[in-house]
């Protein structure tokens, strides 16, 4: 018979009954009375990123500080943060128990026999679930891999910052190159213009010759405008990744190097195989075991005891509880599938991107030879054949020794190889960054490969 269904004499219910019931249950489960009610507030703080002291931009800047002004201040840094900010919050989530459950009960009976009155019994219950031994310790340590996942994944995220920075930085200084080539060669066909006008009134050239030339001077103007206007833009894309400040004519002391590098493909494959990203996996598929143990241990029944009080027909009753869950229902076929499938799946893309990275080391590797044996070769023999070349046709002219074709031949050529030159340069730089992210260190070609760890 419940306790708040049987016979009873009518009792008054009131304020200072039902607190009394309270403090019952809590001593009998051993807790502290309650306290005043307040608003509990959880406070996470934020993740933030403590702002850098301003950068100057004066003088040729390396690249190494172009990036870490990036990693001072762009919003990935603050993406990384706030991952790693939700992990950890995760297993407090995790470790934290269930919360007990407080039960309060008002009845009312109704009389079946004349004569009797109708009676108001109460009472109350307080429970806590328990967790099964291991299950809590299970969950805990699923949390606790996925924040180590979302630290590596963090390292990746900040390699990979640096790597589209210092393409950036490769970008901008091409482009740089190239318009102060331009200008020169402006300022060259302007110099040629004003010769062979001298040259047309004393009556030395012809006036299609001395047109020609115009031609050229107007043509060399519009390419040095059009690679300024590159430049500007490459300078505003490298903005957004570092610093909106970085002033106009910006100097890049090294955005590439013409020195050989020793390109060791052991050690590098060595490399590859320490990969952040690599590592990064391998934290997810330890996270994903991590979730297949606890998506077992969640079968196990979770217990729940407590204790009740109550008051009816001038009499208290108490007792204690102990409840199991039935797994009649539910045996968590699916959590468990669904787990065991996505380490599975985190197994399969470890090994996927380790195939990817060997195929990107080689196809870097070959670039990165092919590209700098070209500007070797250009910047070593061809360049300076044609710049004599163009000097001796330049000065050839002005004697009136050389005709107009000579000299646009020699500038063609010189503007080729240059062009050729700043190509191969950029492309070998581009390559070294592509090999760096294959190995796990976007700045190779600066630290060479003995800073390899």
């Amino acid at each position: 018979m419940s306790i708040f269904s049987c016979p009873a004499r009518r009792l008054h219910l009131g304020a200072g009954q039902l607190l009394s019931t309270l403090m019952l249950v809590a001593l009998a489960a051993g807790a502290p009375l309650p306290a005043p009610a307040q608003d509990a507030v959880m406070e996470v703080a934020a993740p933030t990123v403590t702002p850098a002291a301003p950068w100057t931009w004066s003088g040729p800047v390396p690249v190494a500080r172009l990036v870490a002004a990036a990693r001072a201040a762009h919003p990935t840094v603050l993406a990384v943060a706030a991952a790693r900010a939700a992990a950890e919050a995760r297993v407090r989530q995790a470790s934290a128990w269930a919360n007990p459950e407080l039960e309060l009960a008002l009845g009312q009976t109704r009389p079946r026999v004349d004569g009797l009155d109708p009676e108001q019994p109460y009472g109350g219950s307080l429970k806590q679930r328990l967790e099964w031994w291991g299950v809590r310790s299970a969950r805990v340590e699923a949390a606790q891999a996925q924040l180590s996942a979302a630290e590596a994944a963090g390292r990746v995220a900040l390699l990979e910052l640096e790597a589209e920075v210092r393409l950036a930085a490769i970008a901008y200084a091409a482009a740089a190159v190239a318009a102060a080539q331009d200008a020169t060669q402006a300022d060259l066909m302007a110099e040629l213009a004003t010769v062979a006008a001298s040259r047309l009134a004393a009556g030395d050239l012809d006036r299609a010759s001395a047109a020609r030339i115009r031609l050229e001077a107007a043509t060399s103007a519009l390419h040095r405008d059009a690679r300024r206007r590159e430049a500007d833009t490459a300078l505003a894309v490298l903005r957004t990744w570092c610093d909106q400040d970085l002033p106009a004519g910006l100097v890049v002391a090294d955005a590439w190097t013409d020195q050989p590098l020793d390109l060791d493909p052991q050690r590098l494959r060595e490399a590859a195989s320490r990969h952040p990203r690599l590592l990064a996996l391998a934290e997810v598929v330890t996270a994903a075991e991590s979730q297949v143990a606890s998506a077992r241990s969640s079968r196990l029944p979770d217990l729940t005891v407590g204790v009740y009080a109550g008051r009816e027909y001038e009499k208290d009753t108490y007792g204690l509880t102990l409840g199991i869950d039935v797994p009649l229902w539910n045996w968590n076929r699916g959590g468990i599938a669904e787990a065991e499938a996505e380490r599975a799946q985190a197994r399969a893309m470890a090994r996927s991107e380790r195939q990817r990275l060997q195929r990107d080391l080689l196809e870097a590797l070959g670039a990165v030879t092919t590209a700098q044996a070209e500007a070797r070769a250009l910047a070593e023999q061809a360049a300076p054949v044609a710049a004599e070349v163009l000097a001796l046709r330049m000065a050839a002219f002005r004697a009136g020794e050389a005709g107009l074709a000579d000299l646009l031949e020699a500038r063609r050529a010189s503007l080729a190889v240059a062009s050729e030159l700043g190509a191969a340069r950029r492309r070998a730089a581009e390559a070294l960054i592509r090999l760096g992210q294959a190995v796990g260190e976007p700045s190779l070609g600066m630290t060479q490969v003995g800073g390899l760890p």
